[in-house]
């Protein structure tokens, strides 16, 4: 990797026509996934059913390109959809009729988490969610309280998707195994921005996806399971490729495959794989802890400037609490966005949150002044005009 990764930019065709600031969402798109792809049609157009010979250990292969980044030993990473379907996954493995049916989460997690969750009440488990004071951190002391001896699991976000708050991960796992309970986290805003690793950490499973800032588009979550654990979990949302013999055809009941392929499922999502090989690749060249240096100064610069412009910051001030993005907030902010967006300046706006701005590696500290100077000249028209 060059000595300026920013050398890189004219990878990612979007930003020559825009300023892009959303990684958070939906992170660039590398060119080299244009190949990436053609070469999936052409193994597919030319080898025909024979080229599942090279598909099928692509799911192991990268998922062990996820597992360098976050820290997890190799054989202990499920690529699949999405972090729905691996959450119901994991819950699948439990048992809610029995005393320890405990579920904690925050009520600022990600909407499909609450959703699901909250079904799950109808077949016994208890669901707390802790609140959140502010609506931007999850209230630690609050969360550690909540986990005690009848908590089975613990599904907690590593950041928060509106506002960027960090969670003390080390504490949450500490807490949870002084009771014999499990952590779930959900790294989707984490992953590839922030340096962490799952082993150091002790956690116990780990989900996210390839979307945002892995830049391996939709379709390629992933699930991680501490190794040691695995032979403990035995999924009930199983499919053919969680049996230990797929090819072998075989009646019910299943013999649950050894290792993270019981988390398998069904067939998997080959394109995928294709996309997020591609995006693995640029954050393990750059380097998480590269984009995290440049993440901190050019966040920091966002808050500065929004703040001393009037502006609500609805994310942690201090570098060591705050992800990938900054939340900014005024009258009229929803509005703003979609001008931005008319104009090239690419963001997201969140109900209750604001706009959320996230410069990447390749983003530049020009662009970070460049978005909000914008969003002071949109501010300064009067709406009827825009």
């Amino acid at each position: 990797m060059d000595a300026d990764p920013r050398a890189r930019r004219d990878e990612f065709p979007i930003l020559g026509t825009s300023v892009y600031m959303v990684s958070h969402s939906l992170g660039a798109m590398p060119s080299a996934t244009y190949d990436a792809l053609r070469e999936y049609a052409d193994a597919w157009a030319e080898e025909g059913v024979v080229a599942w010979n090279r598909w099928l250990p692509m799911v192991a292969e990268v998922g062990d390109m996820l597992g360098r980044i976050i820290g997890a030993p190799a054989g202990s990473v499920m690529m699949g959809q999405n972090v729905t379907n691996f959450v119901a996954q994991v819950a699948s493995c439990f048992d809610w009729s029995g005393g320890r049916n405990k579920v904690v989460l925050s009520d600022v997690e990600f909407p499909t988490v609450r959703y699901f969750w909250q079904e799950q009440a109808a077949l016994g488990a208890e669901v707390v969610e802790v609140a959140s004071v502010d609506g931007i951190a999850i209230p630690l002391d609050r969360l550690l309280a909540a986990i005690d001896e009848r908590t089975a699991l613990v599904c907690i976000s590593h950041v928060v998707f509106r506002s960027s708050a960090i969670l003390d991960v080390a504490a949450v796992v500490r807490r949870a195994h002084e009771v014999g309970a499990l952590v779930l986290l959900d790294s989707y805003q984490a992953v590839g921005a922030i340096p962490f690793d799952v082993t150091a950490l002790g956690v116990d499973m780990l989900v996210g996806g390839s979307v945002k800032w892995l830049c391996g588009g939709p379709g390629a979550g992933y699930l991680y399971v501490r190794p040691d654990l695995l032979p403990r979990l035995k999924p009930r949302l199983v499919g053919w490729f969680s049996h230990e013999r797929p090819f072998g055809f075989e009646a019910p009941p299943i013999t649950h495959a050894e290792g993270i392929n019981r988390f398998m499922g069904g067939t998997p999502a080959v394109p995928s794989l294709y996309t997020a090989r591609e995006g693995y690749r640029y954050t393990l060249e750059v380097g998480v802890e590269r984009i995290r240096a440049l993440s901190r100064r050019r966040t920091r610069r966002l808050v500065e400037t929004a703040l001393a412009s009037g502006m609500t910051v609805n994310s942690p001030v201090a570098d060591d609490e705050r992800g990938g993005h900054v939340t900014v907030d005024f009258p009229d902010a929803e509005a703003v966005s979609k001008e931005l967006i008319a104009r090239r300046f690419i963001v997201d706006y969140r109900p209750g949150a604001g706009i959320r701005i996230a410069p990447h590696w390749y983003n530049t500290d020009d662009e970070c002044d460049a978005i909000l100077a914008e969003i002071a000249t949109i501010r300064a028209t009067p709406a009827r005009s825009r």
